[in-house]
């Protein structure tokens, strides 16, 4: 029997065709993924150095007990394919811009800090920086900082016909190396974080897309001080497979002749599935749909088994109805925290 928000799941992978379908991938890229296969973690997931160009703009607007100021510094990525590079300086030069927004109370930075990652498709911060992350930032007693991914917002070149095209798709290098940027962009500004701004908690937090790229924080040195994914997992391989949201994905790899069996090879020799956690898993909560039609229970409950079964707490609902159940999560999610250590 299919539930509600399975329903709801499933009509937004329909829909996705009319976003998706205006084009596919034109290039296939898989013949130059010879230097992601088989790499260790800390070669495809370089450590960052607390960046020296960090610039703070203070808000011009203050609402209430809140302040949203913005940083901006240099991406530090470096891709790995020679091809890429050129493509890394070129057409996509708006992705070396990072941007996050910070949000603390008026009277100044707390002791601690959540970073968040967004999801797939995001256009800009003001979807999430409307309700949600004013709510974690009151309800949790954390600062919040709210990372823009590649190929999102303000990174998005003018090429891409939506937010977030070029960050999933069949091009394979660049769907990777999206990756890799997202993971060192995040790095970058808590080593930043942690050297100048006296933070004793810093812990990351995302939903989707952004939980995928906080479960791959757990598994590098130096991770934050706790996760908390929300439904989301690691098997990128099983996700093109069966996720309705991800059928241009599907479809364009197909088509370049790389069939299921050459996928599964492919995503597994990249490693993302099998990345092993750094952080114990009382330092993890996990937040999944009992009926996740993109990021399926199964699957998640298999990767929970693999990373030693942390805390986790199962909505009832579907990837796309997660927000009714926001008071529970962010009430499971204060609890965590609470009582997560604090660094002195």
């Amino acid at each position: 029997m299919i539930t509600p928000g399975e329903t709801v799941d499933r009509v937004v992978g329909l829909l996705s065709h009319a976003l998706h379908g205006w084009r596919g991938v034109e290039v296939n890229t898989a013949d130059d993924l010879g230097p992601y296969l088989d790499l260790p973690a800390e070669v495809m997931f370089p450590r960052p150095v607390v960046p020296r160009d960090m610039k703070l703009h203070k808000a011009r607007l203050r609402l209430g007990a809140r302040v949203t100021d913005t940083l901006r510094w240099h991406s530090q990525h470096v891709p790995l394919c020679p091809h890429y590079r050129v493509r890394h300086a070129g057409e996509y030069l708006l992705n070396q811009r990072v941007t996050a927004r910070w949000i603390h109370p008026r009277t100044g930075p707390r002791k601690r800090a959540l970073v968040y990652v967004h999801g797939w498709l995001e256009p800009g911060p003001w979807v999430e920086e409307a309700a949600l992350l004013p709510h974690f930032h009151d309800a949790l007693g954390v600062d919040v900082f709210h990372v823009q991914l590649p190929f999102h917002g303000s990174r998005n070149p003018r090429s891409a016909l939506f937010h977030g095209e070029f960050f999933w798709s069949a091009d394979l290098v660049r769907t990777v190396e999206s990756v890799r940027q997202s993971l060192i962009d995040v790095r970058t500004l808590i080593a930043w974080l942690r050297a100048t701004q006296g933070y004793e908690q810093i812990g990351v937090t995302g939903i989707s897309l952004g939980g995928g790229i906080t479960m791959a924080l757990a598994c590098v040195d130096p991770p934050p001080d706790y996760i908390i994914p929300i439904i989301a997992h690691l098997k990128l391989g099983e996700a093109v497979e069966e996720a309705p949201i991800l059928w241009r994905m599907k479809s364009d790899l197909e088509r370049f002749g790389i069939d299921r069996a050459h996928r599964k090879e492919l995503f597994r020799r990249i490693g993302l599935e099998t990345l092993t956690p750094v952080l114990a898993p009382s330092q993890q909560l996990w937040i999944p749909a009992t009926d996740d039609a993109y990021i399926t229970a199964p699957l998640v409950t298999q990767q929970w088994h693999e990373w030693g079964e942390p805390p986790i707490e199962w909505l009832k609902g579907g990837h796309m109805t997660f927000p009714l159940s926001l008071g529970r999560i962010s009430a499971r999610m204060k609890d965590f925290v609470d009582a997560q250590p604090i660094r002195r």
